[in-house]
């Protein structure tokens, strides 16, 4: 090409490019193009409108009934809507109350306020709830600890308040939530569960979110035991649901509506407790026979005397249920026990609960000291607690046939350690089984794995038969120590083991 015709060639480009500039400035001014915005919901347009402002207030001034439900100023478009502004040649412009009712119908309108996320340790358990205030979760957090610990003891503890215990008495330490905790800003739907005000927070993460309260109205003669053992929850459980009463001792009045709901916490909270008690030490009874007597005699010839102790513990409780293992570092005798004896009369054997302790010989605690019972023969975790956890004495610690008699089961097949939920041995891990004639049997359970005897073995009484351990489901070094009529491991009734001294 010659250089005129390039000249050509720049000019017509330059004309061409000028003409396209003009026609680009000139849209909105020409009518041709209109600047219009394409609604979207969920990734599908669902209008076209000429104005984002007048639909968000027209959302605003139409949901008058969420202002006043919630108590807010302003009503948001759902989290998956989208205004997005173009251009257009003609474009058929919707209504802005088609598109409103479009929205109405296809999704939730929002309220600005805070999405709370709780995710458990082992990040098996997540769930998330939805505020209009960020001090609404600080304050129900609040009263599901005071569920657990007294006001004055808490405040202590945030406070640094708490003195050295030098005398009976009790300190808590080393609070914690174990779930992991976040919260942010968020526009919340209509239609999630919001919640305004920190009882009925508080409220579920106590008994669970899908709980329904059951209560009871007290009758002549019922206690704090009475109702808990018949309605399938133990004493502490129950004052954790009744706040009101300080102690499974406190009275109950005729009348009165007690919340019997058993507790399911949404949160997991520990804690370390600190403290100096006296604890009853259990006598034994002794048993002589004096064949000249007939089968019916019997006469105490020493009334037996508990023994009490001073005791410093420490132990971890988890959402008001005491760990099974407990550090003694105190233990002072203040008054020692008697054993009781009791003369008989010749043996004969009848079957039946009436002769527990008509075995020859009388019953013997099955471990060393010092010692604690942890958990007792009741209601634990909404099921019955089929025997009684005793700690304190150690990790290998002797653990003694209570009395004599044969042994019928003996598992030995467990890790000494065990945990919490461990089917092991049926949850029992490492534990002996023994029958003391007229239908009785003695349970031992969670010890080591080097049991000394064998089934078929004859032990005596305080013949040591384990050692204590912590296996299968356990939360702690302890013996599980329980009490049959008949086969615990053949649909045998299960007793108070106390009942035995």
């Amino acid at each position: 090409m010659n250089l005129k015709g390039k000249i050509v060639t720049i000019i017509l480009c330059s004309v061409i490019l000028g003409l396209y500039f003009l026609i680009g400035q000139s849209k909105e001014n020409t009518g041709l193009i209109k600047r219009v915005y394409n609604v979207y919901l969920d990734g599908d347009i669902i209008g076209v409108i000429d104005d984002k402002e007048a639909l968000y207030n027209l959302i605003d001034e139409k949901q008058q009934g969420i202002k006043e439900k919630y108590h807010v100023d302003t009503v948001y478009p759902p989290s998956s809507l989208q205004v997005i502004e173009d251009y257009s040649y003609n474009p058929e412009i919707a209504s802005l109350d088609s598109v409103y009712n479009k929205i109405e119908e296809l999704q939730d309108f929002t309220i600005y306020g805070y999405e709370v996320k709780v995710t458990s340790s082992d990040n098996d358990k997540e769930f998330y709830l939805y505020l209009l205030d960020k001090d609404i979760l600080n304050e129900a957090i609040e009263d599901f600890i005071l569920a657990f610990v007294d006001e004055e003891g808490y405040n202590d503890y945030l406070e640094g308040n708490q003195k050295e215990l030098d005398d009976i008495g009790i300190i808590y330490t080393d609070m914690e939530i174990l779930e992991d905790i976040t919260i942010r800003d968020k526009y919340i739907s209509i239609n999630d569960k919001i919640y305004e005000n920190s009882e009925t927070l508080a409220q579920e993460l106590l008994f669970g979110f899908n709980y329904k309260e059951q209560s009871y109205v007290i009758k002549a003669g019922d206690t704090i035991e009475s109702v808990s053992e018949a309605n399938t929850l133990n004493t502490q459980e129950f004052l954790i649901a009744n706040p009101k009463y300080s102690s499974k001792d406190s009275l109950l009045a005729i009348g009165d509506t007690v919340n019997i709901t058993l507790i399911n916490p949404e949160l997991s909270f520990a804690y370390n407790v600190e403290e100096i008690k006296e604890e009853e030490e259990p006598y034994s009874n002794e048993i002589t026979r004096d064949n000249s007597k007939p089968s019916s005699y019997s006469e105490i010839k020493q009334p037996g005397i508990s023994g009490i102790a001073l005791m410093r513990n420490r132990y971890r409780v988890l959402n008001g249920e005491q760990s099974s293992e407990i550090d003694i570092s105190l233990f002072k005798r203040i008054r020692d026990k008697v054993d009781q004896i009791t003369i008989k009369g010749r043996e004969e054997t009848v079957w039946g609960w009436e002769n527990i302790q008509d075995t020859g010989d009388g019953w013997k605690w099955p471990t060393q000291n010092p010692f604690a019972v942890t958990s007792e023969f009741a209601p634990r975790w909404g099921k019955k607690h089929n025997g009684i956890d005793i700690s304190g004495s150690g990790f290998g610690s002797r653990i003694m046939a209570a009395n004599s008699g044969t042994v019928v089961s003996v598992i030995r097949s467990c890790e000494d350690v065990g945990y919490y939920g461990s089917s092991c041995g049926g949850g029992y891990g490492n534990s002996v089984v023994i029958y003391h004639g007229n239908n009785i049997y003695t349970i031992y359970a969670h010890m080591m794995k080097n049991i000394p005897v064998n089934v078929g073995d004859y032990v005596s009484r305080g013949q040591v038969i384990g050692y204590m351990g912590s296996s299968g489901s356990s939360t702690g070094t302890h013996l599980h120590f329980g009490l049959s009529i008949g086969n615990p491991n053949s649909g045998g009734t299960f007793r108070n083991p106390r009942e035995l001294y």
